[in-house]
């Protein structure tokens, strides 16, 4: 018999708390572009405009705070689907997306859409695929999800371990990138920045969980948004006389190809696989925007759509999010408004790339030395350019003017001559996506450490111990992750590659085969996700040193070999070992079925009512 379905009910008054946050945004900016003509210097408009927002975004967290297991693990299951959305695209762009992506385009022009086209179509599959049954089955976290499904402990743990290389990666990731961001405008070091980076993201994780985080990252990514759009339109309306950006960045092609003609940039020859993406350091712009294939060939674009789309539809930070909202059709249009808002985000950071690019070489091609325009200096003053007479004939070209690729986004502002606010209205907009990234990471993980290991060895029916065991993990994936950034040299885009092919490799697979194969089984599970992860890690470690997995295309052609293998070691196991027990075929059919309570719920309340039934025996004797 089926238990009767609860009623969570979102606040109805959420629309209107967003609506102050978003009006005190755009109010903040105003009043400084108001203080910056009355001569605020500015440091003093950097410092209000990155730290008041995340004043703010603390002040949601500490509101959202709780003690109640399922409000900080699922976030009382009654998340309104458009928020819900809200985080999903956050944590799917995050930081890496918004600097590292948009740079990418800026130096590879077609060839770096394969990157944002995976995050489309991994959503995509995301939604078909596995959201509405990991929303049926409800639970916390996707370790456990697979433990439930084959009622195996050692399979749940296992999971727990293997997750850990992804989000960690993304965590760093998105952590380093705030930290830069803050380091370029607040009078802090690069290492005081990811101190209180951590500090910040893993507050929000202790304080509320996944509440916290799904009601602060709202609020960062609306934020973002506007922090985003208001720069971009004022420049589409000053090249274009238009504010859709989206829509007529094409008609600046033809000044564009123009202005890299000019500049002395040429056709390159199309490379083949060896080539990796664009790094980090100051880097000269070498290939035009529209050659197609031009620094990876046919194959590596295809290696890494499909490594970012196997990915990000198996991305544990954003399965995650599968059980927090009302119903299982809620789950799906949450998802749904998720693929809108990427893909609009997707076409939105080519028209960037391209404003900046031609603003820049338009301005730069051919110019004398003498005269070269007044913006340069300034992005030099930030470390966001680095240009140089080289040869000394008194101009400058192309391969003369180094761009770091992770700051592309913020010279766009200065390269329109707009005033400073816009500039700093972009850096907070960037660090509110990469926050709400990098906390829904820390909280992946560490609320799997807390739930499938000390959940697991821990029996008792008692919240309080395992929400402690989630803040110590949350403390101690901190902790590691801050040591980490500060001793390594970190590649953020190189990072997300691997952490997406960890992803591809390693859960997509056993996905797949646990939500649409009756057959599978737990030791095929095991099979697949040992194989998947396993080859990969050796592709990457050892095989690094052989060329294997040497470049970012190299990673993704590894992590969907290693995916392919995950998948046949899965049916091969399945096929040729005992099959499904009893319990586990009549767990596969109640949650293809779309319609019922959540099955995590289901099972809570049966073991509440047997534990209040044997006190009341005990207390009658």
């Amino acid at each position: 018999m089926t238990a009767p379905s609860r009623q969570h009910t979102p606040n109805p008054h959420l629309g209107a708390y967003y609506g102050i946050i978003t009006a005190a945004f755009v109010s903040l900016a105003i009043m400084l572009a108001m203080f910056e003509q009355l001569g605020w210097t500015e440091g003093v408009i950097a410092r209000c405009m990155i730290l008041l927002p995340l004043a703010l975004y603390l002040v949601v967290a500490v509101g959202s705070r709780t003690l109640d297991a399922e409000d900080y693990f699922a976030s009382g299951r009654r998340v309104p689907q458009v928020y819900n959305a809200l985080v999903l695209a956050a944590i799917t762009v995050g930081g890496v997306g918004f600097f590292a992506y948009t740079g990418a385009v800026f130096f590879l022009g077609f060839d770096a859409l394969a990157i944002g086209l995976g995050w489309t179509c991994g959503l995509l599959l995301a939604g078909v695929l596995f959201v509405p049954y990991l929303r049926k089955a409800g639970a916390y976290t996707l370790p456990a999800f697979l433990g439930q499904r084959f009622r195996s402990r050692q399979l749940r743990m296992a999971a727990s371990v293997a997750q850990v290389v992804p989000t960690t990666l993304l965590l760093a990731a998105e952590m380093s990138i705030a930290a830069v961001v803050a380091s370029i405008f607040l009078p802090v070091s690069f290492w005081l920045a990811v101190l209180l980076v951590t500090l910040f993201v893993a507050a929000v994780g202790i304080l509320g969980g996944m509440r916290a985080l799904t009601w602060s990252g709202s609020a960062e990514f609306i934020t973002g948004a506007v922090g985003l759009a208001v720069p971009l339109i004022v420049v589409s309306v000053l090249l274009t006389h238009l504010p859709a950006p989206q829509f007529t960045y094409g008609e600046m092609f033809g000044s564009l190809k123009g202005a890299e003609t000019a500049a002395g940039m040429l056709p390159v020859t199309p490379g083949d696989l060896a080539p990796a993406l664009t790094g980090p350091a100051p880097t000269a712009v070498t290939k035009p925007f529209l050659q197609a294939f031009g620094a990876i060939n046919e194959a590596g674009f295809l290696a890494l759509f499909f490594c970012f789309a196997l990915g990000t539809a198996a991305l544990p930070s954003l399965l995650v999010r599968s059980g927090v909202t009302c119903s299982v059709a809620d789950q799906r249009r949450s998802t749904a408004w998720a693929l809108a808002l990427v893909a609009l985000f997707v076409i939105t950071a080519p028209s960037l790339a391209v404003f900046a690019k031609l603003l820049m070489f338009r301005d730069m091609a051919l110019a004398p030395t003498a005269g070269l325009p007044a913006w340069l200096s300034e992005l030099n003053g930030r470390q966001l350019v680095q240009a140089s007479d080289l040869n000394g004939d008194g101009t400058l070209v192309a391969s003369e003017i180094l761009v770091l690729r992770d700051r592309v986004a913020l010279t766009l502002p200065m390269l329109a001559r707009l005033p400073f606010v816009l500039t700093a209205t972009l850096a907070s907009a960037g660090m509110a996506i990469a926050l709400a990234a990098a906390s829904s990471h820390l909280f992946t993980v560490s609320a799997s450490l807390a739930d499938d290991i000390y959940g697991v060895l821990d029996k008792r029916p008692i919240a309080l111990p395992r929400l402690m065991a989630a803040w110590a993990a949350i403390g101690a994936c901190a902790l590691f992750t801050l040591v980490f950034l500060l001793i390594a040299d970190v590649d953020i885009l190189r990072m997300a590659v691997t952490a997406f092919a960890f992803a591809a490799a390693t859960f997509f697979p056993v996905l797949l085969l646990a939500l649409w194969w009756p057959r599978f089984t737990s030791w095929g599970a095991l099979a697949s996700l040992g194989t998947g992860f396993g080859i990969l890690f050796l592709a990457v470690t050892v095989g690094g040193l052989f060329g294997i997995a040497e470049t970012a295309v190299g990673t993704g052609i590894a992590g969907l070999i290693a995916a392919v293998l995950a998948l046949g070691a899965g049916v091969g196991t399945s096929l040729y070992g005992p099959g499904p027990t009893a319990s586990e075929t009549a767990y596969y059919e109640e949650m293809r079925k779309p319609e019922g309570e959540t099955m995590f719920d289901q099972a809570q309340a049966r073991a509440l009512t047997a534990s209040a039934r044997e006190t009341e025996e005990l207390s009658a004797l």
